[in-house]
């Protein structure tokens, strides 16, 4: 047996032993060309055995990890798996029945799910990546990104997971700098075009419009915004665009409506980018005590159970959405590959 071949044997024996369970890391190439007294090239080729295997994975400037015992036997079927699911936001508007979905469909199969919340902040999205590589005790990821209409400094960090071969699957949107990447979203383009051409059949000819700058959903609701004024013959000084972030809302909550309240003039159609904001907007035209122009809203969550008459909310497709990913996801882990979706808003 080569020399490479006898080293790989004896590495996968310790790690079925469980000798580097505590520590997860496996000595460095120069201790392993020490103790077994062979060339760095030797070493190079049972670790590229064990990994090629399944059993090892390497962080670049970190070392060789051992991998967990259910990517190593995945094949074989000898272990439950686990998906870790990254939202942005647990328990607030339409993540419950997101994440309802996903979990039915998931534990329907055997499948365990970590469930996390990044509170849209890239640090805390920063930890959690960096945690999965330093203890990569995950078979698949399904994750909402955070703030992904910004450049992301962990892009790294997704190359790397990428790399281990770990399934991902983006929710809602993908990072432009990431490729060959599945998402499972809603055509959000069709649902900003939708807005404006639904307002402008109602006789709406002077709009407002509030969109999130900091999550790609609200760039693209933009860019279809614009389309439907295009389409509908309209320019695009016809409307006032406003933005904002997370932190405004963190920040302001009830005076963030006033403030983009106080920019609109006479417009009789004002397109919003959800349906938190839609509510804090009627309030603020309540409190101001103006007439409520027509207003369009995304999700038809919960909230727009309160809506007045003058309001449309197009319906995401939430739990199915939910189902749609972790389908996909099974399919993944079973070696199958699978393509982005997007799913039609319901009118």
């Amino acid at each position: 047996m080569a020399k490479y071949l006898e080293i790989s044997e004896t590495l996968k024996q310790e790690i079925l032993d469980g000798k580097y369970e505590k520590e997860g890391k496996i000595p460095t190439e120069y201790e392993l060309v020490s103790r077994f007294n062979v060339s760095r090239q030797t070493v190079r080729q049972a670790i590229g055995c064990l990994k090629n295997e399944g059993y090892l994975y390497q962080v670049q400037g970190s070392g060789t990890y051992v991998s967990k015992p259910s990517r190593q036997n995945r094949k074989s079927g000898k272990s439950s798996q686990t998906v870790m699911v990254i939202c942005t936001y647990i328990s607030d508007y339409i993540f419950p029945s997101i994440i309802r979905g996903i979990e039915n469909k998931l534990s329907s199969n055997g499948i365990t799910i970590n469930l996390v919340a990044t509170g849209n902040r890239v640090d805390v999205e920063r930890r959690i990546l960096q945690k999965i590589l330093s203890e990569p005790d995950v078979d698949g990821i399904i994750v909402e990104g955070t703030k992904t209409g910004f450049p992301n400094p962990n892009i790294a960090l997704y190359r790397e997971i990428q790399k281990l071969e770990i399934p991902i699957i983006f929710l809602h949107c993908s990072y432009p700098e990431l490729t060959n990447t599945v998402t499972v979203g809603m055509k959000e383009m069709e649902g900003g075009k939708y807005g404006i051409t639904s307002l402008v059949s109602l006789g709406c000819r002077k709009f407002g419009a509030i969109f999130k700058s900091d999550d790609r959903q609200g760039l693209l609701r933009y860019a279809g915004f614009c389309d439907g004024l295009l389409d509908s013959g309209l320019d695009l000084d016809s409307a006032i665009v406003r933005w904002y972030t997370t932190e405004d809302v963190d920040r302001e909550k009830d005076n963030l409506a006033n403030r983009i309240l106080y920019d609109f003039g006479k417009e009789d159609g004002v397109v919003c980018y959800n349906d938190q904001v839609t509510l804090a907007f009627i309030n603020a035209y309540k409190v101001a005590d103006r007439p409520l122009p027509k207003l369009f809203s995304f999700d038809k969550s919960h909230i727009s159970d309160i809506f007045p008459p003058e309001v449309i909310s197009i319906g995401h497709r939430k739990e199915e959405l939910g189902v749609v990913a972790a389908t996909k996801m099974i399919n993944m882990l079973d070696g199958k590959k699978e393509e982005s979706i997007f799913l039609s808003w319901v009118l």
